[in-house]
């Protein structure tokens, strides 16, 4: 048994993602609503293997803290570049709004070319800056599935004026990721609907005269 499961959490409608095989999981972007995230796990007779973020956007990482107090030996990861966003709650009070918790533990750093086994499944890491010096991108190839973050959106594009934000980053971020990979990709947004590669490059407005 392999495949994955997206799930809508939080005020900011974050896709936190469970991604499994053989028995074993790794979450993505567990912003909120932990409980929503163990019931699966527990419905699966899952075991937690890894927890990866795209960024360090405190609605990506709210979950994260509860989480390792409940499976301490499960490693967190991120991209050394958005180490600084851990601590920031970007506005006033949005901390309390999301109720997330800052500065989660993490216990390693990803970098371009890393990749990890789950099961039969093979992640790869690819860095993407422009909507955080640390975003990252998760192609699992034998599902042809690209966990995004926040670089793109069905029809959008993420933002670049948030602390570390940089337009031209994202914009060569976005060429290489239409280049690395095919258009039938899956692609779970950081944000509401899910979209492919091919679907973007046809119709997202924000991509013409890009690629």
């Amino acid at each position: 048994m392999r495949g994955f499961k997206v799930f809508l959490v939080g005020a900011l409608k974050v896709n936190s993602t469970l991604l499994y095989s053989k028995g074993k999981a790794f979450l993505f972007d567990p912003g909120a609503e932990e409980e929503k995230l163990i019931r699966f796990l527990e419905e699966k007779n899952l075991t937690l293997k890894g927890i990866f973020l795209t960024h360090g956007h405190i609605d990506h990482f709210g979950a994260v803290k509860r989480l390792k107090g409940l499976f301490p030996e499960v490693p967190v990861y991120i991209n050394e570049k958005d180490k600084f966003l851990l601590s920031q709650e970007l506005w006033p009070g949005f901390a309390k709004y999301l109720n997330a918790d800052l500065n989660p533990p993490i216990d390693g750093y990803l970098s371009e070319g890393d990749s990890f086994k789950l099961g039969s499944l093979t992640i790869e890491v690819y860095e993407t800056p422009g909507h955080t010096p640390g975003s990252v991108v998760y192609w699992v190839p034998q599902l042809e599935v690209l966990i995004a973050g926040d670089l793109l959106f069905r029809g959008g594009v993420g933002r670049w004026d948030l602390p570390g934000g940089d337009y031209n980053a994202l914009i060569s971020s976005l060429k290489k990721v239409f280049n690395l990979f095919p258009d039938t990709a899956r692609v779970i947004t950081g944000h509401y609907d899910p979209t492919t590669l091919g679907y973007e490059r046809r119709h997202n407005p924000h991509l013409r005269g890009i690629l």
